[in-house]
């Protein structure tokens, strides 16, 4: 995944966040940048940087790259990522992760990416709706949402891997804002 430069002026990117949960001892995090950076290479990602964040990883993607193939490639390798590495070890600690695309912009200063975009990825990534949909779906290891204006740019006919039918509609209230989003449970590959 590439590294970017600082950028002194803002520019529109695709932004995703992953979070994980399970009874995991110890930091979860390296074992989580593990998994989403082999989800990314199996989806074909080579223009995104990584973050560390406190409560999990950033993804902030290169302009101009094909939203829909990075959302529904990324969707599906990191639910086959997980299955595989939970299938793995059975007995071991399983982990499950939550994930969230959104896309404005953001900006790259000395402390890493900033902006709307990256705090409402977060935010949603956070969220109570998508925290409950994942503990609803005991059986899948993985819970995405994706903002509503996103979606409605990406979904089908645009995208034969975005269908709106799969996702429920839910609305992320923040403090400071609310954000229309589609939330969706990521069954186990066949």
């Amino acid at each position: 995944m590439d590294v970017l430069d600082p950028l002194p002026d803002p520019v529109r990117r695709l932004c995703v966040a992953v979070e994980g949960e399970g009874p995991l001892r110890g930091d979860p995090r390296p074992r989580l940048v593990d998994v989403v950076e082999r989800a990314g290479l199996a989806a074909g990602l080579d223009q995104a940087t990584l973050q560390i964040q406190p409560t999990g990883v950033l993804l902030v993607l290169t302009s101009g790259v094909n939203e829909a193939r990075v959302v529904a490639g990324l969707t599906r390798e990191l639910g086959n990522t997980l299955w595989r590495r939970n299938r793995r070890s059975p007995d071991g600690p399983r982990l499950r992760c939550r994930l969230s695309f959104h896309q404005g912009l953001v900006r790259l200063d000395d402390d890493g990416f900033t902006g709307q975009a990256v705090t409402a990825v977060g935010e949603m990534c956070a969220s109570d709706d998508l925290r409950a949909e994942l503990a609803g779906s005991p059986s899948c290891d993985l819970a995405m949402i994706i903002s509503g204006q996103l979606l409605d740019d990406l979904a089908y006919p645009e995208s034969q891997d975005l269908h709106k039918t799969w996702f429920r509609p839910v609305v992320v209230t923040t403090p400071t804002r609310s954000i229309p989003a589609y939330i969706y449970a990521a069954g186990s590959p066949p």
